[in-house]
């Protein structure tokens, strides 16, 4: 019972900081979508979508990319924080565990979440996303994993090196900020070609591997930057607020 109880304090704290993660990281993801597609331009879908949440938050919850994308976090990090608290219980080292489980959740979370979002917001009649699309998307999302979960641990522990001497709290905060939103760089155009596959499934049509090189460059700048703009609070600042949320439980935990 004792131990049920600290496992779920882990879960219940990842809930609560889901909750104003998704709300902002839907209407960046739409946005994108619809207007790599051409349905909407990228402002003019983050103007309406804030719009909605800030005047509507309610009617903006509801909608189903909003609910989609809560689960995805809020599975993801209830998965590594439980994890992480296991591992250290049981005197594991969490590093690998953890990247696993992370990666195994939010990949197959964030291929379902997009597959929805990509037929609701692409172009044409809605289709089954096809398996170069899926490869993308995971290939981003392990990507994304080991810079939100993996690289800030390293680069923290250099920053606290002779080298450099930082203290501990300054370079875990700096590289879990830094990580994500730098690797956006890389995941960014892995990203808009998974959308370029469904939207365009036809090569010729599309231009062969020139033409889709076009289409992502022209949105390449702005799209890596909005998705800045989600991953900072989804696993920058979200990834702050959980560290501190693994701490507490594992002390809890271990007590």
């Amino acid at each position: 019972m004792h131990g049920r109880l600290h496992v779920s304090r882990p879960l219940q704290l990842t809930l609560a900081q889901s909750f104003y993660i998704h709300a902002v990281v839907a209407v960046i993801d739409r946005s994108i979508i619809a207007n790599f597609s051409g349905k909407q331009t990228l402002v003019k879908g983050l103007g309406e979508g804030f719009y909605t949440l800030f005047t509507k938050p309610w009617v903006h919850m509801r909608q189903p990319s909003v609910l989609a994308v809560f689960a995805v976090y809020s599975l993801t990090y209830a998965a590594t924080n439980v994890t992480d608290t296991l591992s250290k219980k049981m005197r594991y080292d969490p590093s690998i565990p953890k990247f696993v489980v992370s990666s195994v959740t939010n990949t197959g979370l964030t291929i379902w979440k997009d597959s929805l979002l990509t037929r609701w917001f692409g172009q044409g009649t809605p289709r089954p996303v096809t398996l170069k699309s899926f490869t993308c998307f995971g290939f981003r999302d392990s990507l994304t994993m080991a810079a939100a979960f993996t690289f800030p641990p390293i680069l923290s522990s250099y920053l606290q090196g002779p080298g450099v001497g930082w203290g501990k709290e300054r370079a875990d905060v700096a590289c879990q900020l830094f990580m994500p939103c730098a690797f956006q760089f890389v995941t960014t155009p892995v990203h808009l070609l998974g959308l370029d596959f469904y939207n365009r499934p036809d090569a010729a049509k599309a231009g062969g591997s020139m033409g889709r090189a076009r289409a992502i460059g022209k949105e390449y700048l702005p799209s890596t930057f909005a998705r800045m703009g989600r991953i900072l609070p989804a696993f920058g600042f979200g990834g702050v607020i959980n560290k501190k949320v693994r701490t507490s439980a594992t002390e809890l935990f271990t007590k």
